[in-house]
């Protein structure tokens, strides 16, 4: 019934379009591999009462639709559940042993670890713990963006290590590409964009700010987030006047930013979940060919190399970042290398093609 080779189930409660989402689709396609799609909800929900409580008609959903798959007499590879979902592993779990396949959960992000930095409340926080540590040991494989990732993960919920997936996080190139015909602003620019949460270290930047704020550079922070407002009341209470915040922008704006935007920030905390990652934020903006600044820590330095493909500092650091923007302010055939390795670094790693034979390999080639 088809010409690919291989046949997955997407299963899940997502955006069709949302990144993650998204790349692991066009990751499949690119692995020669059709993607049928089991989505209970159009609507990505996060936790909470209103998804507990829909949960028995996502049941009936997910029953339908697994029946409309079985029936068309495919082989299927993989069963792949999306992230925030621990509710519906042994579910999908029993779909994965009917189908004889393998179970793969997307633990891109723990939703354990990402309640605790939201207003949850701590009960909930508590049984999503519980219950992570109960069920992320049944899938067969679990998609992470790092080793450093794996290391923790592992620890965190006693999972051996080679049941996980290094797949690093991509970008979605619809939006995230080079536009080299947009020229840079007249003022230095550094960008931020992303969701406002207290791993990203949002305030080592504000802290750059400060020290630069005699100096002819604008910050620019993208996006909302739940640390959003005490940001921005400390900029004010700093009277910052080289920082702006734009809010949440639309996609044609934010690449606007992006491309028109000397340097691009990624983060800066001190969080064993921060030095784990790359971020979506730092792939975007190499996906861009932009130059970016961020943290130094084993995840970046596994790809990347300072002063080549990207420039890091230390944690926590604001002192050694406002001189980090200097640095690059002040050279711009330092920030074109960089434009140009991290851009390397993405097309080498990152896109698609590299998604598509990461998944292509691990997954179904064992």
């Amino acid at each position: 019934m088809t010409s690919s080779n291989r046949n997955v189930v997407l299963l899940g409660d997502y955006d069709y379009d949302y990144p993650r989402e998204k790349l692991l689709r066009r990751g499949f396609e690119q692995a020669d591999t059709t993607v049928h799609e089991c989505r209970f909800s159009e609507t990505s929900r996060f936790i909470g009462i209103k998804k507990l409580l829909l949960l028995p008609l996502f049941w009936f959903r997910i029953v339908r639709r697994m029946g409309e798959i079985r029936d068309e007499n495919v082989d299927i590879d993989a069963l792949v559940l999306t992230k925030f979902n621990p509710l519906l592993i042994p579910l999908a779990a029993y779909y994965a042993r009917r189908l004889d396949c393998p179970l793969v959960y997307d633990l891109f992000v723990s939703l354990y670890r990402t309640a605790e930095m939201r207003d949850i409340h701590p009960v909930i926080v508590r049984s999503v713990a519980v219950l992570e540590r109960l069920v992320l040991k049944i899938p067969d494989h679990h998609l992470v963006g790092t080793d450093q990732f794996i290391d923790l993960y592992s620890d965190m919920y006693g999972i051996p290590k080679e049941r996980f997936v290094r797949l690093p996080p991509g970008a979605d190139e619809d939006w995230f590409y080079p536009r080299e015909e947009i020229g840079k602003r007249e003022t230095f620019t550094v960008l931020y964009w992303g969701n406002f949460l207290p791993h990203h270290g949002v305030g080592t930047i504000i802290g750059a700010a400060a020290e630069l704020r005699d100096e002819p550079y604008e910050f620019v922070f993208l996006g909302s987030g739940p640390e959003q407002e005490r940001y921005r009341e400390m900029a004010e209470e700093l009277a910052l006047s080289n920082v702006r915040f734009e809010g949440f922008v639309p996609r044609e704006d934010q690449q606007e930013w992006i491309a028109s935007s000397h340097v691009a920030l990624g983060v800066f905390a001190d969080d064993p979940r921060s030095l784990a990652s790359i971020t979506n934020k730092v792939s975007e903006a190499v996906a861009s060919k932009k130059a970016v600044i961020t943290e130094e820590s084993p995840a970046i330095s596994d790809w990347f190399e300072h002063g080549k493909s990207i420039y890091t500092v230390p944690p926590k650091d604001p002192v050694a970042l406002a001189d980090a923007i200097e640095t690059l302010a002040a050279d711009p055939d330092l920030v074109a290398r960089l434009e140009d390795g991290g851009y390397e670094v993405y097309r080498d790693h990152f896109d698609v093609e590299a998604i598509g034979a990461i998944l292509g390999d691990r997954l179904f080639d064992d």
